[in-house]
């Protein structure tokens, strides 16, 4: 993957809860039997199998780093991953919006936020961050057109992506309907329309659906979908180039020094440039910014406070080594249903889930969650994808299976992080590459 030199780059940081500016809208549709969600979570009601041992998780701290430490202690300390905490937190989004009583308050709880003005506030502030960069883009090629004529044969329009997309998938073979009250508000304030497709068509739909959403980065969330009632997806792509290019003729071979003490040969892309630059004994990183109000943060050592310290950063002239990398990260094995229950939301995930502001006539739990995401990376720039989607079936649980010249060279485990900087970052994807 070249990108182009005047696309946008996005980066990841694992520090806090991004709560932006943004209309507060209505509250999502509730059943009349049952009152609006109280905001403390309630016991659960019937026991969800959940043998298998999941991670201690501090329900006090922000989802995104709650996130972060959840899937290292769940088998990924030291291996190579991507995670999109925005495009899971989005999909939750939409099943918190159908909830009613207990389980609306659970969700909540557990995606971080206090109520829907919240949570919708939130939504509102991950949409104008790509709002801002789809301006930015229009506004670039706009420039390059006007002004075309002036440039060689050698110059590129200006390209890039980001992408935030919803959307809901009815199983025709369910014993009910949406509501229309419902399917309103989804629409209203995420952007997610909502279709009814029969049980042979489900599969490929919502496949089709997330690869072009993601530029086919994530060309299948899963490969068989037809025993879900409901589907909810989230889709979140950014394409972008970094502000200053990584020169080809300055990409060498080199040693990466593996989590393990392995050395393996990586190509490295070499720069010196004035960024944003950070270190202490702990804590080395330097933060690269991108086009259309991104930045990519890179950390070496502890990540501990990494956003905190990157206020603390200054300009100074860096000479920045990056290994070309890719990652891939399937979470599939329960791990975000496990991450939910750990954060207080139980109910959701039983037969005794109350989600009656999606239809009346369904009684409707999740039966699981699964987010696949992608990272590329370049001279040019970086692109990254992740879809996310909550499964949903009618009727009895089923039995689970047990699941100076400063210097920053990345020759060893690091951290990265995307980001939209939108006053207070927005993290849209994280993750570490350890060999």
């Amino acid at each position: 993957m070249k990108i182009p030199a005047a696309v946008l780059l996005f980066v990841f940081v694992p520090a806090l809860l991004l709560y932006g500016c943004g209309r507060a809208g209505s509250n999502p549709p509730v059943s009349e039997e049952t009152p609006q969600a109280s905001m403390q979570p309630a016991e659960e009601k019937t026991e969800d199998s959940a043998s298998a041992v999941i991670p201690d998780v501090d329900a006090a701290e922000d989802f995104d780093s709650s996130f972060v430490r959840f899937i290292e202690a769940s088998g990924y300390e030291n291996q190579n991953y991507i995670i999109s905490p925005a495009s899971f937190r989005a999909a939750l989004v939409l099943a918190a919006s159908g909830a009613g009583t207990d389980t609306r308050a659970e969700l909540l709880a557990a995606m971080g936020f206090a109520d829907i003005d919240e949570m919708n506030q939130w939504y509102a502030s991950l949409t104008a961050s790509k709002d801002r960069f789809n301006q930015w883009l229009q506004d670039a090629v706009d420039e390059y057109e006007k002004n075309k004529a002036f440039f060689d044969d050698s110059a590129n329009a200006p390209d890039g992506a980001f992408r935030l997309a919803n959307s809901v998938w009815r199983n025709k073979k369910s014993s009910g309907e949406l509501s229309d009250a419902y399917k309103a508000y989804v629409k209203e304030h995420y952007g997610a329309g909502a279709e009814n497709v029969p049980e042979n068509e489900i599969t490929g739909a919502v496949n089709s659906w997330i690869s072009e959403n993601t530029d086919g980065l994530i060309p299948m969330i899963s490969s068989d979908l037809s025993s879900s009632d409901l589907v909810l997806a989230n889709a979140l792509c950014v394409r972008t180039p970094w502000v200053s290019e990584f020169p080809d003729f300055l990409t060498e071979e080199g040693e990466f020094t593996a989590w393990d003490g392995r050395t393996v040969k990586k190509e490295f892309m070499h720069q010196r440039g004035e960024f944003a630059f950070y270190e202490d004994e702990e804590t080395t990183l330097v933060c690269l910014p991108m086009q259309g109000g991104v930045n990519a943060l890179f950390i070496l050592g502890s990540a501990e406070n990494a956003m905190e310290k990157l206020r603390s950063a200054g300009p100074e002239t860096v000479d920045v080594a990056l290994p070309k990398f890719e990652a891939e990260t399937s979470l599939s094995g329960n791990e975000l249903k496990d991450f939910c229950r750990a954060r207080g939301a139980g109910l959701a995930f039983t037969p005794d889930a109350d989600f009656s502001g999606m239809s009346e006539e369904m009684q409707l739990y999740i039966t699981d969650i699964i987010q696949k995401a992608k990272i590329r990376t370049d001279e040019g720039g970086i692109e990254a994808a992740a879809a996310t989607v909550i499964l949903m079936v009618e009727g009895a649980a089923p039995v689970e299976e047990e699941p100076v010249i400063r210097e920053f060279t990345a020759d060893r485990p690091f951290r990265f992080i995307l980001f939209a900087d939108s006053g207070i970052p927005e993290i849209l994807f994280c993750g570490q590459i350890t060999e």
